[in-house]
């Protein structure tokens, strides 16, 4: 047995996982080129069989990443995302990170966060940041940021808990992914946190991709890092941005990886894996409504419209 698989089955992780990583970790040109804006081939709107339960979610969250910038297309996501909490309420948002360009300014907070998202601050919204590697170039290596109230950062890595009973509640773990993060520490944390969690669903939450068919691609390094944590975990769903563009993966050991980088950011060329289940490289947000059985998640371009939703059930 090979060593690195030998590491994957003492931490109790299917070996068949690497084998799926390694199918997808190749070089992002090796990729099928998807143009920005593609439509799916059967636009979820149109499909009969994807209809929304009749009842509320027990839980209603949002996502963005990579929407710092301050520009037009920064504030239409932002006009998008008010439009939808008035039709649907929402009362937090997860923000994976580059909440600040270029360098993560605090002194830019203002401009870049407070005044695109004012409608939603006013409402009492609350937004849970993570550091994207532009917050920790001109922020005492993001210490500016963490230490800002309105991105509720406890630390450089941190959890909470969403949810009124047992059954619907929800643990976050926001982890710092940059290269520079306390990899030793942040990892020893994160595997006894989800392994004390009881609750029945487990989401992690961080600036960089594992798997990514957009400019950066897939990142070894970090999928070796957090990919056996997730499955030994029964992680629910992995959200993060730099990539600019919308990429959801079919579960992967179970946890769905999903990058939601159209937040305001100039878009890149997205090209697609055998794992893709949709890709689109446009200007968005995301939506997640928590049902005991299930999550349902929509991607929501600026114009208001969902241009993908899928199903995340629990990993048994």
């Amino acid at each position: 047995m090979k060593r690195r698989q030998l590491l994957l089955t003492l931490l109790g992780v299917p070996v068949v996982g690497s084998l799926i990583y390694g199918a997808i970790s190749k070089s992002k040109n090796q990729y099928e080129p998807v143009l920005a804006k593609s439509p799916a081939s059967n636009p979820p709107e149109n499909n009969p069989t994807f209809t929304d339960p009749t009842e509320e979610p027990l839980v209603r969250f949002a996502a963005i990443a990579d929407n710092g910038f301050g520009s037009p297309d920064q504030m239409a996501v932002a006009k998008s995302m008010w439009e939808t909490y008035q039709q649907k309420p929402y009362p937090f948002v997860l923000m994976a990170g580059d909440n600040i360009y270029s360098y993560g300014e605090i002194s830019l907070a203002k401009a870049y966060f407070e005044d695109p998202y004012a409608p939603l601050l006013k409402e009492n919204v609350k937004f849970y940041a993570v550091l994207g590697n532009h917050d920790i170039i001109k922020s005492n290596n993001g210490l500016d940021q963490i230490n800002y109230p309105l991105f509720n950062m406890s630390d450089r890595y941190y959890s909470f808990t969403k949810g009124n009973t047992a059954e619907a509640t929800i643990e976050f773990f926001a982890i710092d992914t940059n290269d520079n993060a306390p990899w030793l520490e942040q990892l020893a944390w994160l595997d006894r946190q989800l392994a004390n969690s009881t609750a029945p669903w487990k989401i992690v939450f961080g600036h960089h991709p594992l798997y990514s068919s957009g400019r950066h691609g897939s990142n070894p390094k970090l999928a070796a890092k957090l990919a056996p944590i997730f499955a030994k975990h029964k992680v629910s769903l992995y959200l993060c941005g730099h990539d600019h563009g919308y990429e959801r993966f079919a579960p992967i050991n179970g946890t769905t990886y999903i990058v939601n980088g159209g937040g305001g950011a100039p878009l890149y060329s997205f090209g697609k894996s055998p794992q893709t289940a949709f890709v689109s490289a446009q200007f968005s947000f995301m939506t997640f409504d928590v049902y005991q059985d299930k999550i349902i998640t929509k991607a929501i371009a600026t114009d208001g419209k969902v241009f993908d939703r899928a199903i995340i059930t629990k990993t048994i």
